[in-house]
Formats: C-alpha cells, structure tokens, sequence
C-alpha cells in the first residue's frame, strides 16, 4: 500500500471534511467549501498553498453572494485522479465508502479532518470537548481506531439525526 507524506495526508483529510471531486461537461473539478468569514484566511492562507506545493496547482476562489459560502476549486484531471485514487470518491460522498486507500501520516489525516469538519466546544464548567462529526461511519470509525492507537480515548461512535459521531473529552 502506498504511504502518503505529512502534506498528501493532509490534504485527504481536508478533502474527506469538506472537500468535493465532480464531472463538469468536460472536466473533474476539485473542490472545498468553508465559510466565506470564519474560513477565509485557512482556504486562503493554508489550503491553497497546500495543494500549490504538493499538486503544482493554483485554487481559484468563489464567494456566493446569497450564503456566507466560498469555495476552493481547481479543474485539474490529474490532480482529480489522484485523489480518487487515495480514496476520494467522485460524485457524492454519501454514496460512497470514505476510507484512505493508501497509508496516511494519522496526525496529518486528522489534523484535515478535524480542520474541516471537528469542532471544540466547552463540555460544562473548564472542560473542553472535541468533537467528530461525519456522514460516513466507516470514517468515523477509522479516525476512532487512530486515535486510540495514538493514546486518546474517544467515546463510542454514536447516531444523531444525520451524522455518525464520537468525542474525545
């Protein structure tokens, strides 16, 4: 199995959060979506270097103007194609299984991961809780199982109205 380095494992965590790979009349077009305020400066300023120094590709940016939405996106067939291959599916992730299909550096995946899709919120009093949230439940239980080989002890995998979940207290 392949092994991604720290930046490609990144970028599939990122990509598995709140990124998209879909057909245009002609081409596959790569795509995250964030906040246009609270995500602004990540996308800009992380993101898109990112994909610059591992991919060689520049992210174009749109704003929408009836939501607080941006969005990152490249067509790039190539850069596309890659990450299908490492387990980014093309079309809608509900539909598919969300699994790395190569070896990731698991800080990386998950700082990604967490990045796009995890939340910190204070659980009561000075405690913080961090939170993962995904549709897919064979990813939630993936990034479960790495961070207990890390030596973190989330709590079980649990169902809400739409998504799978756990937490790390």
């Amino acid at each position: 199995m392949m092994r991604l380095g720290e930046e490609e494992s990144e970028i599939l965590g990122i990509m598995f959060g709140d990124g998209s790979i879909y057909r245009t009349k002609r081409k596959l077009k790569v795509e995250i979506t964030g906040h246009k305020m609270d995500d602004r400066e990540y996308m800009l300023n992380h993101v898109a270097p990112l994909f610059l120094r591992v991919y060689g590709v520049r992210m174009r940016v749109s704003y929408r103007r009836d939501s607080n939405t941006m969005r990152l996106y490249t067509y790039s067939q190539e850069v596309a194609m890659r990450l299908h291959m490492l387990g980014m599916p093309i079309g809608p992730k509900s539909r598919a299984t969300l699994l790395p299909h190569a070896d990731v550096e698991p800080e990386s995946f998950i700082r990604g991961l967490f990045d796009t899709d995890g939340c910190v919120y204070r659980k009561y009093g000075c405690y913080a809780q961090v939170q993962f949230k995904s549709i897919a439940r064979e990813l939630m239980e993936f990034v479960r199982n790495t961070l207990i080989l890390m030596g973190f002890h989330p709590s079980r995998i649990i169902l809400d109205e739409t998504r799978y979940k756990f937490y790390l207290c």
